[in-house]
């Protein structure tokens, strides 16, 4: 018979008890669809972004600038080709600029659309939303705290664009610990203290009358 002072919520195992985190890790395939999902809706933001602000405004001869640098590569590749050995690629200032400008859009944009999502819908993004998934706190399943989302995206930003080595670090280290660590949780995950669950938000408690 079961306990009458518990309600049936009550009657299932304290998730605390479940590899010490206070909700279920959600599948590895799902999140990564999800992921796929968000870095196509914020990478084509971000395309929008650069087409019609940022290179009308600070490289109009942005298009020229790309088909010089291909044509670059194309010389240097035929060179390799025709020789058998390696030789040093033309890279211009401007091409430089136009690369950094580029990817530092890219990063602010996906900076922002993951931060911004999971503090507007306590943890969720679009993405995360159509696999029913959200990120939370680890010990209490309660929506990340903003520096938490701050904490936890800017380092799966940086893990997603390879930034230098750490990027490439980052990114081989999510892999490996969403694939052999019980918990499915990435880097950015232990470093924020969240993770990512398909487990409802816990009910928030109704507050007390105090009126007598």
């Amino acid at each position: 018979m079961s306990n009458p002072g518990m309600t049936p919520t009550d009657t299932k195992v304290p998730p605390l008890l479940v590899n010490s985190l206070a909700a279920t890790p959600a599948p590895v395939f799902w999140r990564v669809l999800a992921l796929g999902l968000d870095v196509i809706l914020a990478g084509t933001i971000a395309a929008i972004l650069l087409t019609t602000v940022i290179f009308p405004q600070n490289y109009p001869n942005a298009t020229d600038i790309m088909q010089q640098q291909v044509h670059n590569f194309q010389v240097a590749f035929d060179q390799a080709n025709s020789t058998g050995k390696l030789p040093e690629v033309a890279i211009s200032q401007e091409s430089l600029d136009l690369s950094a400008a580029i990817c530092n859009t890219y990063f602010f944009v996906l900076l922002v659309y993951f931060t911004g999502s999971e503090l507007a819908t306590g943890g969720s993004t679009l993405g995360k939303r159509v696999f029913s998934l959200r990120a939370a706190r680890c010990w209490t399943a309660e929506p990340p705290t903003w520096a938490e989302c701050m904490v936890r995206n800017i380092f799966k930003v940086a893990g997603l664009m390879w930034i230098g080595v750490l990027g490439l670090a980052l990114l081989v280290a999510n892999v490996l610990s969403l694939f052999l660590r019980p918990g499915r949780r990435a880097i950015h995950d232990y470093l924020a203290r969240t993770i990512v669950t398909g487990d409802p938000a816990p009910a928030k408690p109704a507050e007390e009358d105090h009126d007598s």
